[in-house]
């Protein structure tokens, strides 16, 4: 990551960091929950030539101190945007995996006129009764990475969390992350319309995700007004982690093709 550098800045009395590369458009990239900006390296490193690419530790998560008074991860989608604007971002193309995609949809939501597009990995959106998501934190430490992820040595392999830090912040993450889940579902909000997201969508799933189904994918492809859903074989959860090349190149095509134009 010797191209990456990872900043701090002042927010609302509280320290917010992300990692940043490239110059250009504003390209948003938001880790899922656990996670930190880093899950981003290989995105980053692809991106940078063409794209400022921002990877944000989401409050609670890596470096970033929680934010007072927000309760619940729907009150995120408005707090990214608003923090984006303090570093200087008005319009950006958005991305998110798992909770990271859940932020992404609500901000398209509540501020449609400031996302290019929507780059989503394994996302929450949708509620399918007869399908559960299964929270990954109920997992037994022995079964954790087998239920995450497709191939847990391809994981090890391509992961870009490698140092004792990155493990502390792991640890914190997966803290912050129950504590989201203790003050209300990360499922999609109910008043959600998702026909009214209008911009470019990129739906990019792992096709044996165990912890949200490719079934989720097909009905948001199906619910969103301009979505194209991509399937990756042999990839669980985390493709941009997994699959980095595939992810890379499916994301690139995805946005010469989609906004050539606009």
């Amino acid at each position: 990551m010797s191209d990456i550098e990872r900043r701090h800045s002042r927010w609302r009395g509280r320290q917010w960091s992300w990692f940043e590369a490239g110059t250009g458009p504003a390209l948003c990239l938001l880790h899922g929950g656990g996670g930190t900006g880093r899950a981003w390296a290989h995105q980053m490193q692809y991106f940078k030539d063409d794209y400022r690419v921002i990877a944000p530790d989401m409050p609670g998560f890596g470096q970033s101190e929680w934010v007072d008074g927000m309760e619940t991860v729907d009150a995120l989608g408005a707090i990214i945007l608003e923090w984006m604007g303090s570093i200087g971002v008005d319009h950006m193309i958005l991305g998110g995996n798992s909770m990271g995609g859940r932020v992404a949809l609500g901000s398209a939501m509540k501020d449609p006129g400031r996302i290019r597009a929507l780059l989503l990995l394994d996302a929450v959106g949708v509620v399918l009764p007869d399908v559960p998501i299964v929270n990954p934190l109920t997992l037994p430490p022995q079964q954790f990475m087998s239920g995450l992820v497709y191939d847990p040595a391809t994981y090890k392999r391509h992961t870009p969390y490698r140092s004792l830090e990155d493990a502390q912040e792991l640890n914190l993450g997966r803290a912050t992350f129950a504590k989201y889940l203790d003050r209300a579902p990360i499922g999609p909000d109910p008043s959600w319309d998702l026909g009214r997201v209008s911009m470019p969508t990129l739906l990019l799933w792992g096709r044996e995700d165990r912890i949200i189904p490719l079934e989720y994918g097909r009905v948001m492809e199906k619910s969103l007004a301009d979505a194209e859903l991509v399937v990756i074989d042999n990839c669980g959860h985390l493709p941009h982690i997994e699959e980095p090349q595939i992810t890379n190149q499916t994301i690139a095509e995805f946005l010469s093709r989609r906004l050539r134009s606009r």
